[in-house]
């Protein structure tokens, strides 16, 4: 998979796909190709399905207690009030996670830079072995929501025990996909959205040229296309956002070991999919929780 730094500092760590409904997203990834690991709980009332690859991963997340939504960290901020809002709005990409090593650290640096975030996140879960154990996983999360724009907001997630999510057996994916690659948003003016990833990545990560914002990660790039560029990118599928949903999160490519191999799975599957002009895979957003999935050859 491609990479720029072996750091992997506040590269993509994991998308989240909010879904209405859990049991047929996970049935949908899973004709896609994706192995699904087991279902866990977090304490604000969301449960989740996790998409493992070496570096990186997709997050299925949905709502399991809707009284628990409301449950806050000091500053207020509902992380499960705002899953439950982002999939009242549109179902699809709700945030972006960017890996962390060391939380408090990189909320300093976020202050630093007055970068908009909503504080600390401290949790804990419990997470569940392939071998059937369980053991409680510790998670610190640094809230980085744009309250102009909920949408498009990321956080930093520092795993204090990432053996407990970087499980080998869950890595293992009958399309081959080993990691992920882009993440795609639309916004009627891209140019908008330049101040916010230059404050967390510098202003040498972020470049901008008519109408489209690409923003190079140590873990693969976000990039930001008006919709005239989104309907020309993914031509053949259809864009998954309404005009009064911009800006959005549309869409997750992803890498494979064989794109051959995806190909037969998908084939099998009896899942539509379009080769692209570049030498890929673009499947259609309703396959995927409302989010195109794109895949192709591992670079490396």
């Amino acid at each position: 998979m491609s990479k720029t730094n072996t750091d992997n500092h506040l590269g993509i760590d994991h998308p989240l796909v909010a879904v209405r409904d859990m049991d047929k997203a996970c049935e949908d990834f899973a004709r896609l190709g994706f192995f699904i690991n087991p279902r866990h709980h977090h304490p604000w009332g969301t449960d989740n399905h996790l998409l493992m690859f070496p570096e990186n991963f997709i997050e299925v997340i949905s709502i399991y207690d809707h009284s628990k939504l409301d449950l806050t960290n000091e500053k207020g901020f509902a992380f499960g009030r705002f899953i439950s809002n982002s999939i009242e709005r549109k179902e699809g990409i709700s945030l972006v996670a960017l890996h962390s090593k060391d939380a408090r650290a990189d909320h300093a640096l976020m202050e630093e830079r007055s970068v908009e975030n909503m504080g600390i996140v401290d949790f804990r879960r419990v997470a569940h072995r392939p071998d059937g154990s369980e053991e409680e996983a510790v998670v610190s999360l640094v809230m980085l929501i744009n309250s102009e724009t909920p949408s498009v907001s990321h956080f930093f997630c520092h795993q204090h025990k990432p053996h407990l999510v970087w499980v080998k057996d869950w890595m293992t994916h009958p399309n081959g996909a080993n990691g992920i690659t882009c993440v795609s948003y639309v916004a009627s003016e891209p140019a908008s959205l330049a101040a916010r990833f230059i404050g967390i990545y510098g202003a040498d990560a972020v470049t901008l040229d008519n109408d489209y914002l690409r923003v190079q990660t140590d873990r693969g790039i976000f990039e930001v296309l008006s919709p005239a560029k989104a309907a020309s990118r993914f031509k053949g599928v259809d864009v998954p956002v309404a005009d009064d949903q911009l800006p959005s999160g549309v869409a997750i490519r992803v890498s494979t070991t064989s794109l051959s191999q995806a190909k037969d799975y998908l084939d099998v599957q009896k899942v539509s999919y379009l080769e692209t002009d570049d030498g890929g895979l673009r499947i259609p957003a309703h396959y995927a929780g409302n989010t195109i999935i794109e895949i192709y050859p591992d670079c490396m």
